[in-house]
């Protein structure tokens, strides 16, 4: 069939050259190509979100850096406030870059529910990436979208 095609069928000896490479030399070029390969990275998480500066004054709870929070989680300021001000039984004032819950709360709880608003809100729940935005699709009504894999999810209303 090759030969109707006017395909030239090359014998063995035409192809030795190809086959000519030393196994030395490949190992000097695998060699050559890890040595300048950069160095192994310590496993780190991508993102890194700024621990929560806690100040309690009288019967309130202010978050200094709540706006550098926000915009690591790339999140509405309004929207983390909403979500933890309902998950803490308590009612919220944005004051500049700060949060200020009308309750006393410690640093512990604080944490922990800026982790499960991670959990509910920022990471993809097919690939577990961080790389996800909120598009309003109705009043209140919230859709993840994940920029890494393209999947869209619903997320429950705060």
């Amino acid at each position: 069939m090759l030969e109707e095609l006017n395909v030239p069928i090359l014998g063995l000896s035409e192809c030795s050259g190809f086959m000519s490479t030393d196994v030395n030399d490949y190992d000097k070029l695998l060699e050559k190509a890890y040595s300048e390969l950069p160095e192994k990275r310590v496993a780190k998480e991508r993102l890194e979100i700024p621990l929560p500066e806690i100040m309690i004054q009288g019967n309130k709870t202010i978050i200094k850096n709540f706006e550098a929070i926000t915009n690591k989680l790339r999140r509405a300021p309004r929207h983390v406030g909403k979500y933890l001000a309902k998950e803490l039984a308590t009612s919220f004032v944005l004051e500049g870059g700060k949060l200020v819950l009308n309750s006393k709360l410690n640093d512990r709880i604080i944490n922990d529910k800026l982790k499960s608003y991670m959990d509910i809100y920022l990471y993809c729940p097919q690939c577990k990436l961080p790389d996800t935005r909120l598009e309003e699709v109705e009043r209140g009504i919230f859709v993840m979208v994940c920029e890494a894999c393209g999947a869209r999810s619903s997320v429950p209303k705060v």
